[in-house]
């Protein structure tokens, strides 16, 4: 009986760890690069320890680049706060969707999936081939693992790999190598835009965001100056952008928009 149980426990974990494989090429690179962004800004050893430690407690990509810049400028901990809620308020509409296939599941697991949630693991675990069951949960936990593992793993090499440099080469010349890594995450999102743009027969939601954000811009440049601007503009325009969507939700769904035709 034991070894009958190890085998499909086995399968599921060869099938999890090959669904997360595309993961693995995108977050090792992307978390290599924050953690060599958080080596070269901080110049200290302690980037190692603190690659792996904000990893481990958050894998949201984009706040952990934007750590660097929130504790280079003392930012006020209302919009970190502020800034925070409007970038990863989906992951609750995520959570949402998979409350039936996660009831079943021990308390450590479900804490565990909803503290691990990303687009790329939720989109996984949505296509499990298992139900709702053991199967489907021990399958959905692995995913978020194998994800998780894999953010943290190329933070703290990319940490390492600072750290090293610069203790070969200069600083100044290990910055200069790097400039423009710190690109890497906005270049993400807009291949994602126009793969987007270019696939979805709703773009909208690109429009609206582009709209919103030149609006608040321009307004804000108008009455306070193009640097105000310049740093002023995220918070109102992720606001703007997030309650734009929920007014709007009805027209962007296109599952709506059927159901509303029919």
């Amino acid at each position: 009986m034991d070894g009958e149980s190890k085998k499909p426990r086995r399968g599921i974990a060869a099938r999890a760890f090959v669904a997360t494989l595309p993961v693995l090429a995108g977050y090792i690179s992307m978390g290599f690069a924050a953690g060599l962004l958080l080596s070269i800004q901080y110049a200290t050893a302690w980037s190692v320890f603190w690659a792996p430690v904000t990893s481990g407690t958050f894998i949201s990509g984009m706040l952990q680049f934007l750590l660097l810049d929130w504790i280079r400028e003392m930012t006020p901990i209302m919009d970190v706060v502020v800034v925070t809620i409007c970038l990863n308020v989906r992951y609750s509409l995520y959570g949402i969707s998979l409350i039936e296939r996660f009831k079943a599941a021990p308390l450590f697991t479900r804490l565990y999936l909803i503290g691990t949630v990303t687009d790329e693991s939720y989109a996984l675990q949505t296509q499990c081939p298992w139900p709702p069951g053991r199967a489907s949960t021990r399958y959905c936990f692995l995913i978020a693992m194998f994800d998780h593992f894999y953010w943290l793993l190329g933070a703290t090499s990319g940490a390492l790999a600072g750290i090293c440099a610069q203790g070969i080469f200069s600083r100044e010349r290990v910055e200069a190598c790097t400039r423009g890594i710190d690109f890497a995450m906005t270049a993400l999102f807009i291949v994602i835009l126009v793969d987007q743009v270019k696939s979805r027969e709703n773009r909208a939601p690109a429009v609206i965001g582009l709209a919103v954000s030149s609006l608040v811009f321009c307004s804000i440049a108008a009455f306070a100056g193009f640097s105000a601007a310049k740093g002023g503009m995220l918070i109102p325009t992720m606001v703007l952008i997030v309650c734009s969507f929920l007014a709007l939700r009805g027209r962007l769904d296109p599952e709506r928009r059927k159901g509303g035709a029919a």
